[in-house]
């Protein structure tokens, strides 16, 4: 190569690379910026396809740095409302925001039913008995209230006069407010409602008993609906990827249930594990009997909600591209 066209390469090398780096540094950045994901608790079959899509690199793959970050029910909403979190992994309490009028949307459910379940003190052997006692909640108007709300008024109890919620947490927080005594009923979910057995607390139904609703999903910011799009439908991309591996990888989930929820027992991580499998969605999409469910009860804890739709609450467009 002659000096004269030496110069003309490195030149255009200099260019190229001038072009280049910028653009490379970008994509680089934006595939290493942290997205936050709120969720009450690691442990339990609502946190466990987040956690599965954290921890086995479905996040990564699709080229998204995601963190799951604990922390109570309603930091989560306000979080994500103030945006210094990007995605909710919570459902009613986002339901019952959007109703109010939050610019918040849900825009995947993860559990089409739920895994629920009405946990009480020894001594509380009905329903009925709850009268009087201090019922365990995550917060006012999330799911485990709502829940609660439609169990007693089945049982001709009165939400508001018969029994006092505290807001104490995610369901480990109740299981552990439940053993110290300071509440005598709790809606929980796996592992914990195994373990209150075997210390010989009563599980008196289960929720799907009562009526089918969704309890996990990922709700947004509406903005970020118009400004990242594509990071949504790679999100739940992710999350669908992360259900499909807790449905056909059966030994990796026992090993979790095993090592980090702490249940020892082979038999009660299989029971566990069959209670909750059929309630995974394998779309994304909320049925809509279900999401009608959830609109009515959220009602019922918000009596000045007014009429709302499931395009009020949800938009389930990004589900529909990540298929």
């Amino acid at each position: 190569m002659t000096p004269s066209k030496k110069s003309h390469f490195t030149v255009g090398l200099i260019v190229c690379l001038a072009w280049l780096l910028p653009a490379l540094a970008g994509s680089f950045a934006s595939a290493q910026e942290r997205i936050t994901l709120g969720l009450t608790t690691r442990n339990g079959s609502t946190s466990l396809p987040y956690v599965v899509a954290e921890e086995k690199g479905f996040f990564k793959a699709e080229g998204l740095n995601a963190i799951v970050v604990i922390m109570q029910n309603q930091v989560v909403v306000n979080g994500v409302l103030s945006r210094h979190v990007d995605y909710g992994g919570t459902f009613s309490n986002f339901v019952g925001a959007a109703m109010s009028g939050a610019p918040v949307k849900i825009v995947m459910s993860v559990m089409d039913g739920a895994d629920h379940f009405l946990v009480t003190s020894p001594n509380i052997k009905r329903v009925e008995d709850l009268r009087g006692k201090t019922f365990g909640i995550s917060s006012f108007g999330g799911t485990p209230h709502s829940e609660a709300i439609a169990i007693l008024r089945r049982y001709n109890l009165n939400p508001d006069k018969d029994v006092t919620f505290m807001q104490v947490g995610g369901s480990s927080a109740r299981y552990l407010a439940l053993e110290s005594g300071s509440i005598q009923a709790a809606m929980i979910v796996p592992p914990f409602n195994h373990l209150a057995k075997k210390r010989g607390f009563n599980q008196l139904l289960g929720f799907n008993d009562i009526m089918a609703m969704p309890v996990g999903g990922l709700a947004v910011h509406t903005q970020k609906m118009k400004e990242k799009p594509d990071e949504i439908v790679k999100m739940i991309r992710a999350l669908i990827k992360s259900l499909e591996y807790i449905r056909t990888r059966k030994a990796d989930i026992l090993a979790i249930i095993d090592k980090q929820w702490g249940v020892k027992e082979p038999e009660v991580r299989e029971e566990m594990y069959k209670e909750m499998i059929g309630l995974f969605s394998r779309t994304g999409i909320g049925p809509d009997e279900a999401m009608k469910n959830v609109i009515q009860l959220v009602r019922e804890t918000r009596k000045n909600a007014p009429p709302t739709t499931i395009a009020d609450v949800a938009d389930w467009s990004f589900a529909r591209k990540a298929q």
